[in-house]
């Protein structure tokens, strides 16, 4: 009985051992088999590419009217959302004291000249030394100086339109005390409209002066020409700010206002692949390419996103077959076979 046991317990360990040896003996002969995937063999291409974004629509000038100076508003001139033209009164600041000071050193200018006048003739004729006469120049020259102060302080408490715009609403009313820095009004020069933009660091290169922009507003086009762009990137952003100026004056238009834009760049000559043929891990993006027979695992720096291929442009040369890899269990240093080169 007991032989029989034993036997029938050595007879199952060899089936469970055999059973194994098979299924390794399986597992190695599948790891050993050739991956079988499609292939695209890289080449230069002229790649035509846009940008797109949002930008915020800016009016040709824009100021917010300030106080010069401190007092109390004797008159306003204009009205809300009203049109003025350069130079046109808009607040009037009480200025008596103001008008006082201008006739006090307007009088001590007049005297000062007078007696100036009446000083040179004796200096010229040797009746009073050169340091006198100095000393009169000089009281000339400070009267002078204070008319010249007073009529600017004067001019002050009049305050104007800096250019031909529009007002918006007015933050004073009569009766008022204001400070300097104080605002008046907003007023805007519409025309020509422009805009702002930013673009990524990756495009500031390849941006100039006068090339053409579509902007997009609630699904109508307008076309603009590039300026002027800024002089450096933006720290913080990594962006280039441009300024585009739109076509024409469009009334329905509003400063202030975003619109989407898209610039088509100049076509370039670079690399591409098809999507399904990149990976990306922590490192990175990365793509296969086929080496004698194997799967070489190779870093890649991406550029523009097409609908059906991704620029390359660090990591690949001309003429390397890269391997479309998608969902196939292509590893690095794997062997793998061509169905098809694309």
């Amino acid at each position: 009985m007991r032989l029989t046991i034993k036997a029938l317990i050595s007879l199952v360990a060899m089936l469970l051992f055999s059973c194994e040896s098979e299924k390794q003996s399986q597992a190695g002969g599948r790891g050993a088999q050739a991956v079988i995937v499609e292939a695209v063999v890289a080449a230069p291409e002229k790649l035509k590419s846009s940008v797109r974004g949002v930008g915020i629509l800016q009016p040709a000038m824009e100021v917010d009217i300030q106080a010069e100076m401190a007092g109390r508003i004797q008159a306003i001139y204009f009205k809300d959302g009203q049109n003025v033209k350069a130079g046109e009164s808009l607040v009037k600041i009480e200025d008596a004291n103001l008008r006082a000071v201008m006739s006090r050193t307007s009088s001590k200018l007049s005297l000062a000249r007078i007696t100036a006048h009446r000083k040179k003739q004796q200096f010229d004729a040797g009746a009073i030394s050169s340091q006198e006469w100095e000393s009169v120049l000089a009281d000339m020259q400070i009267a002078e100086a204070d008319s010249a102060e007073a009529a600017a302080n004067l001019r002050k408490a009049l305050i104007r339109a800096p250019f031909d715009g529009k007002l918006g609403i007015s933050k004073v009313a009569i009766g008022k005390h204001i400070v300097v820095s104080d605002h008046i009004v907003k007023i805007v020069q519409k025309y020509p409209l422009m805009v702002d933009f930013s673009v990524a660091d990756k495009y500031a290169s390849v941006l100039r002066p006068g090339m053409e922009v579509e902007f997009i507003r609630n699904a109508v086009k307008y076309k603009a020409v590039i300026g002027a762009l800024e002089s450096a990137l933006d720290g913080s952003t990594r962006t280039l700010l441009a300024r585009a100026t739109i076509d024409g004056q469009p009334e329905e238009l509003v400063p202030g206002a975003p619109l989407e834009f898209s610039l088509e760049l100049p076509p370039k000559e670079t690399l591409t692949v098809p999507p399904e043929a990149i990976g990306s891990d922590a490192l990175g993006s990365n793509v296969h390419l086929y080496k004698g027979g194997k799967a070489v695992l190779t870093r890649i720096e991406l550029g523009v996103r097409l609908v059906d291929r991704v620029e390359v442009l660090a990591g690949i040369s001309a003429g390397d077959t890269v391997l479309r890899v998608g969902a196939s269990p292509v590893r690095n240093g794997g062997s793998v076979e061509i169905s098809r080169v694309r």
